[in-house]
C-alpha cells in the first residue's frame, strides 16, 4: 500500500484513463477524490472503490472554470483535511478535424480545458500541497501526442 494515507484528486474520473487510475491508486491505499462534469460516470467510480474497500468521494466540476477549480479542491480539504497528489488527467478532443477544418469553438475548448485546466488545479492544488509537506502532480498525455492531425494534437496529446 504506497499511497496509504495520501489523498489523490484525479480529474476525468469517469472513465478510461481516469477511472483505471482512481482504481489503481484505492488499492495502493489513497483516498481518492473522482473529478469530471458528468456525475453519473463519477458516482460509478466510487461505487466502484468503494466495493474494493476504497474511500472516496466525487465531485462535479469543470476543470476549464476557476470557480469549479476552487471548489473541488475546497470539497477534498473538507473530507479529507489535505491534498497530496493531484492528477490533471481530463481532457477533450471535440472535433476530430484537421486543423483546417476545426471550428474555432472546438479549438477554444480543447485549449480551455487541456490546458488551462491543468493552469487552474495547479494553481488551486498547489498551496494545500506545501502546506501539507509537498506532494505529487500527475499530468497524464497520450501517444498521439507524436501524430499530427487534429487540433487536440498540440494540447491533449501532448
Amino acid at each position: 500500500m504506497r499511497l496509504k494515507g495520501k489523498v489523490a484528486l484525479i480529474t476525468g474520473a469517469g472513465s478510461g484513463f481516469g477511472r483505471a487510475m482512481a482504481i489503481l491508486f484505492a488499492k495502493e491505499g489513497a483516498k481518492v477524490v473522482a473529478v469530471g462534469r458528468r456525475r453519473e460516470p463519477l458516482e460509478e467510480t466510487v461505487r466502484l472503490l468503494k466495493a474494493g474497500r476504497g474511500k472516496a468521494i466525487c465531485v462535479q466540476a469543470d476543470v476549464s472554470k476557476a470557480a469549479d477549480c476552487q471548489r473541488m479542491i475546497e470539497e477534498t480539504l473538507k473530507a479529507y483535511g489535505t491534498l497530496n497528489v493531484l492528477v490533471n488527467n481530463a481532457g477533450v478532443n471535440p472535433s476530430r478535424t484537421p486543423v483546417v477544418e476545426t471550428p474555432e469553438a472546438a479549438w477554444d475548448e480543447t485549449i480551455a480545458v487541456n490546458l488551462k485546466g491543468v493552469f487552474l488545479c495547479c494553481k488551486y492544488g498547489i498551496p494545500p500541497m506545501i502546506k501539507a509537506g509537498g506532494g505529487s502532480i500527475i499530468v497524464t498525455s497520450s501517444l498521439s501526442g507524436l501524430q499530427g492531425g487534429t487540433i487536440a494534437g498540440a494540447s491533449y496529446h501532448a
